[in-house]
């Protein structure tokens, strides 16, 4: 019998991609608004509905799910108030948070055991309150699956890539450079960053659900083990890309003064290094390597902005 679990979000990019790989393996409800339907995907069942409006989830017929997987939680009360609304029962919560949470001042790379940080505030008002509410929903669903006697699964991706992504990552740059645009190349950067497929997000959601899954509560970094630098990545960039890509040089102080949205951590005080080896340990995952990854990343963007430039 396949599992049954419902999928908090589902249909955007880490969430739609999982729903793509495991809609043949499981019976999946998505809960979201319905902006992008997934229905065409044998298996799936879509609920329209915002996660916030209490009054929809308490309508909806009460049902055993084997897992919730919630792509979507932002904001301190988002898993209790779905949890306290939905008269549906659950086994396993697997949220997807990020690994930013960690406190800044512990030694990198960091690990499961790394302690999560308090204080958010160096990230800046909008970032800084992303991650308070990561770190504050991580304990609050540790809280709530205690209660109800369920599995609490953290999953914490570093910077995830991929063909849906809508985050001015690596599709930004594939924009660029389908445009003809000279592509800004800090020349005086030292920052280091990891990165991991949408895919093995995906596969390790699917691994937190299969048998032989280990039981209570855990946390999982996920992060290929390859550390980069704004060379290596525009290297792995020109190395998947199908024409010349023109590159200009910076200095990380004209990036900052032009504010150019370059994405990656710039400087080595705010790298960002991860040891993701539990989830191969634990979960049998496999890490896509970043020039595969890059490679359908590109060919999955590149045709759509070559036909917007027409």
């Amino acid at each position: 019998m396949k599992p049954r679990i419902l999928v908090i979000g589902g249909s955007y990019f880490a969430g739609r991609v999982f729903t793509m790989v495991a809609a043949d393996r499981c019976e999946l409800t998505l809960l979201n608004r319905g902006r992008y339907s997934m229905s065409r995907y044998p298996g799936v069942q879509e609920v329209r509905c915002d996660r916030h409006d209490t009054a929809a989830l308490s309508a909806l017929p009460p049902a055993d799910y084997d897992a919730v997987v919630d792509f979507c939680a932002y904001a301190p009360g988002d898993v209790e108030t779905l949890c306290g609304a939905l008269k549906s029962s659950f086994k396993k919560y697997i949220y997807i948070s990020t690994a930013d949470v960690y406190d800044r001042a512990a030694p990198q790379p960091w690990t499961e055991q790394t302690p999560v940080g308090t204080d958010f505030s160096f990230a800046g008002p909008d970032t800084g309150a992303y991650l308070a509410g990561k770190a504050a929903l991580e304990r609050e669903c540790a809280a709530v699956c205690a209660a109800k006697g369920a599995d609490c699964v953290i999953l914490r991706p570093a910077f995830l890539y991929g063909p849906y992504n809508y985050a001015p990552r690596e599709p930004w740059y594939i924009r660029t450079a389908v445009s003809g645009q000279p592509i800004p190349q800090p020349t005086d950067a030292d920052g280091r960053f990891q990165f991991v497929y949408v895919k093995d997000l995906a596969m390790a959601v699917l691994a937190c659900l299969g048998p032989d899954a280990p039981a209570g509560a855990r946390a999982y970094n996920l992060a290929a083990p390859e550390v980069l630098d704004y060379a290596g990545f525009l290297a792995t960039l020109q190395s998947v890309a199908d024409r010349p890509i023109p590159t200009t040089p910076v200095t990380v102080e004209q990036v900052l003064r032009e504010n150019l949205p370059l994405p990656f951590p710039l400087r080595a005080a705010e790298s960002e290094l991860f040891d993701g080896s539990l989830a191969e340990r634990e979960l049998g995952l496999h890490y896509t390597p970043f020039r595969d990854g890059m490679e359908k990343a590109w060919n999955a963007f590149a045709p759509i902005f070559a036909e917007m430039n027409k």
